[in-house]
């Protein structure tokens, strides 16, 4: 009996973190094939996950300036202009929080928010402002990728995340990489779910074992 009883208890832990722990991002390394080889660049009106909301494009960098904190390409939204891209997110759970993290990385030492990046979410795009990454300079990350990651909440089940360059119009802007958007906590609906599904396969394994 103590064998079904950790085992349950095992399995309800894998599938609630499963569900947690799931990203819900498309795209969010941005190395979804875009034509990119080398050391290259393109500025795209939409790739696969993201579309450009306003300026020049989405500017997808492949090892140029840096190298990518995941993989191999990673973005730079102010290219010949400040721009911004949007992801749609569907089936969300109203009323639920959820956990955005990205990769943030400056491109120059330069002041007066040369590096700026916005971060909206919304029931459309841009959505309301969430987090405003300014000031930020190469000196002061210390020439490295930094870890940028704030709590979500959905008021539908439809939103939109937006990343827009909000430094000087000069070309040259902060990079983002490998973001993620997962569900911060399992309602309690899923975890009764989990432990019908857990508690079935148990019951079935027991069968067969006699």
């Amino acid at each position: 009996m103590k064998f079904f009883s950790k085992a349950i208890a095992a399995l309800l832990f894998t599938g609630t973190a499963s569900l947690a722990n799931a990203n819900l991002i498309t795209n969010g390394d941005f190395e979804d094939n875009v034509g990119l080889s080398g050391n290259n660049w393109g500025v795209y009106s939409a790739i696969n996950g993201w579309t450009a909301l306003s300026g020049a494009g989405i500017e997808v960098e492949r090892n140029t300036i840096v190298t990518a904190q995941s993989g191999n390409q990673y973005v730079e939204l102010d290219s010949h202009n400040n721009s911004s891209m949007f992801q749609q997110l569907t089936g969300l759970s109203v009323g639920e929080s959820y956990l955005l993290s990205f990769w943030y990385h400056a491109r120059t030492n330069n002041g007066d928010n040369d590096n700026g990046i916005d971060v909206s979410w919304g029931a459309s795009a841009p959505g309301s402002l969430q987090l405003a990454i300014a000031n930020e300079t190469l000196q002061s990350t210390n020439n490295q990728w930094v870890e940028k990651t704030l709590s979500l909440f959905a008021s539908h089940s439809t939103m939109y995340l937006t990343f827009s360059a909000a430094g000087l119009n000069n070309s040259l802007g902060g990079f983002i990489d490998n973001v993620s958007l997962t569900k911060a906590s399992v309602s309690e609906s899923s975890g009764l779910v989990l432990f019908s599904l857990g508690l079935m396969s148990l019951i079935a394994i027991r069968r067969r074992v006699k």
